[in-house]
């Protein structure tokens, strides 16, 4: 029989996705000369990992087919290592199941209930032993979403989030990244993880209601795929619109149902940018051979997720190796949160490019955006937290957003009511048709209304003017119940259309004036024939006629 240390040490880098729980949970044993579970070889060290997973979905079958090429490629490039990492897999439908795993777990300390415990707590502070290797940086990801706002000059946007704790924590990271960038956040939406396509599209009436046209959308890709089919059905993905999706969406935009991705043509999108190695080519070369197989037909198509646990896997097998044969003594007096942060390594390179380990969380180092376009998805830029954003990744310009060629949608065309009557054209000049020309439309109060638009929203939404038969409260009405945009006309401030209405700064002063003819009953002037010329030209004519007259007669 093997003798086991008696003390154990746990990470928990791990990962939750909707269908997909994965723990990995690292039992530190020495084995005498008879081996470990079936190795031989008496000088290496087994270190056994639990992983709870869900084959039976997508994401599921993805990770154990990662998980598993993961450690032959390990100890198939390094098989002198004196370490090895077993996999003690555990196939369960949910989070929460993972209590018949304890089987494979330390049954002396604390790790059974922890890892039950992680089917609903996941955060990052819920233990010093946890580390993320799925979710990014929350503040990272919020300047390169603010970045690129910034870019594309889009100075409102409304966030719409998942309502849950992940994806509520970026609510304030992303607050103050817009404050610093002077970027209005009008409007946060949560919509239920779970909601139907109704709520779905009652939450897009009350963004359409506000005026809203730029979106960030922080959600898991299996709500995402139907808000986006909703928002497509409503006109909302159209021209007069602009969407940014954010890497919570953006990794699997390329597994998601076609339908969905046809009704994101158009979007922005955010992910970790993924170098093309050579490596990497053929990872997924092999990765789609296995996946071809039938016991693997359930398996998804490779993406981020795949490649993270694929090099998380690399960086634990050459973690446990540099460890080594520690002395079990030795590792009761280490603290387990400084040992485990010692022995990784703050940055990383796999397969997936390189990952940095900040606040136990390993983050991508660089952002990449793309235009989603369909079959193939267009890169526009990168983000670094060094240089910002750039075209190229190797750019050393701090200052090249202006040089992205991005395709920023066209937005909507506000319309301007005008009242339709008759008399006192000069303020509004109505001709015929219901819709008139903004070139062709005068009236003061149509100039008026021009400057002052070009002066408040030279980059802004174009407008287009109505003719609104009926009164002046019919007009106001119209306004309110947001049949129109905006009135402009010589519409007098009362106090009934306050009710309905917001009003600018008076340009006129109201009043009443009045033109008559001026009578003159003052005594009659002979002298009258004079006051048309000024007295000056009169000595002048005189003194012209009698100079005149002195000529002739010298003359004569």
């Amino acid at each position: 029989m093997p003798k086991y240390s008696k003390h154990c040490f746990s990470f928990f880098p791990f990962l939750l996705f909707s269908y997909v729980l994965i723990g990995f949970t690292i039992k530190l044993e020495t084995a005498s000369s008879s081996g470990l579970y079936g190795t031989r070889d008496s000088t290496r060290l087994m270190y056994n990992i639990g992983v709870i997973v869900d084959v039976n979905s997508n994401m599921g079958a993805m990770a154990n087919i990662c998980l598993s090429m993961a450690l032959s490629d390990f100890y198939a490039k390094h098989p002198s290592y004196e370490t090895r990492l077993s996999l003690q897999r555990w196939e369960s439908l949910g989070a929460v199941a993972a209590a018949p795993a304890v089987g494979y777990l330390p049954q002396t300390s604390a790790e059974a209930s922890f890892a039950i415990q992680l089917g609903d707590n996941l955060s990052p502070s819920y233990s010093p032993l946890l580390i993320r290797t799925t979710m990014p940086d929350f503040s990272r990801l919020a300047e390169a979403t603010v970045s690129t706002l910034e870019m594309f000059e889009w100075n409102k946007v409304t966030l719409i989030y998942e309502d849950m704790e992940f994806s509520n924590s970026i609510i304030p990271y992303l607050t103050d990244a817009l404050v610093n960038k002077d970027i209005q956040l009008s409007h946060k939406i949560a919509i239920p993880i779970f909601a139907e396509d109704f709520q779905i599209l009652d939450k897009l009436e009350v963004l359409m209601s506000s005026q809203s046209e730029v979106f960030v959308v922080h959600m898991s890709s299996n709500l995402a795929s139907r808000h986006f089919v909703v928002a497509n059905k409503e006109g909302m993905m159209g021209k007069g619109f602009a969407w940014l999706v954010t890497d919570g969406l953006s990794n699997f935009v390329d597994t998601m149902d076609p339908i969905a991705i046809d009704s994101m043509k158009g979007v922005i999108g955010l992910r970790p940018y993924v170098p093309k190695t050579r490596a990497l080519k053929n990872f997924r070369t092999r990765y789609k051979r296995i996946s071809s197989m039938k016991q693997n037909k359930a398996a998804t198509k490779l993406n981020l997720l795949g490649l993270w646990l694929y090099d998380i896997v690399w960086g634990f097998g050459m973690t446990v190796e540099r460890i080594g044969n520690v002395n079990s003594g030795f590792l009761k007096e280490m603290n387990d949160r400084t040992w485990l942060i010692g022995t990784l390594n703050p940055s990383f390179r796999g397969i997936s490019g390189i990952l940095d380990l900040v606040n136990r969380q390993f983050q991508p180092s660089v952002f990449e955006i793309f235009n989603i376009t369909g079959k193939r998805n267009r890169v526009i830029g990168y983000w670094t937290n060094d240089q910002g954003i750039s075209k190229n990744n190797n750019s050393t310009s701090r200052n090249t957003p202006r040089i992205l060629q991005a395709e920023e949608p066209t937005r909507a065309k506000w319309t301007i009511g005008v009242p339709s009557k008759k008399g006192f054209n000069e303020f509004v000049n109505i001709r015929s048709g219901n819709k008139s020309n903004d070139d062709e439309l005068p009236g003061f109060s149509i100039e008026v209304f021009r400057k002052v638009w070009d002066f408040a929203l030279p980059s802004a939404t174009s407008y287009e003017f109505v003719n609104i038969n009926g009164t002046y409260d019919d007009l106001c009405c119209q306004v309110k119940y947001q049949k129109i945009h905006a009135a402009v006309g010589d519409i007098s401030i009362v106090a009934s259309r306050t009710n309905c209405v917001d009003f600018t700064l008076p340009y006129l002063e109201t009043g009443v004036a009045m033109l008559i003819k001026v009578r003159h009953n003052g005594p009659k002037d002979m002298w009258i024939f004079l006051k048309p010329l000024c007295w000056d030209l009169w000595l002048v004519i005189i003194a012209i006629c009698i100079f005149i007259g002195i000529v002739v007669r010298v003359l004569e």
